[in-house]
């Protein structure tokens, strides 16, 4: 697995959400290149859709609610002075804090490319 930048993730769709091990995750595809490329956010900070907050470790909120994201398109990935990710999918929201709480075990939040 190799790192991507967030702001990478503009024009990515997203291909699957679920949680491994005791991280969530939301696999994105980005189709423009040949072959497509695949990349995945892990969470592990508290993470909001559409201003509503959870905590990482609340896999039923994470599996209800990012199960919803399924095929929405990334249009704008920022990241906020104080680490948090925000990354525009259609028109949803999701935000993931930058800073850790008592249940984070690494980093707040990274992302992976699969293969490389």
């Amino acid at each position: 697995m190799r790192a991507v930048d967030a702001e990478g993730l503009a024009g990515t769709f997203v291909v699957e959400v679920g949680v491994r091990q005791s991280w969530p995750f939301v696999g994105f595809c980005d189709a423009r290149p040949t072959p497509v490329v695949e990349s995945r956010l892990y969470l592990d900070a508290p993470w909001s859709v559409d201003g509503t907050e959870h905590r990482a470790t609340d896999d039923a909120a994470w599996l209800a609610v990012a199960g919803g994201l399924g095929g929405l398109t990334v249009t704008a990935a920022t990241t906020d002075p104080d680490g948090s990710l925000v990354l525009r999918l259609d028109d949803v929201v999701l935000r993931v804090s930058g800073t850790a709480d008592d249940a984070t075990t690494g980093p707040p939040w990274w992302l992976s490319r699969a293969g490389g």
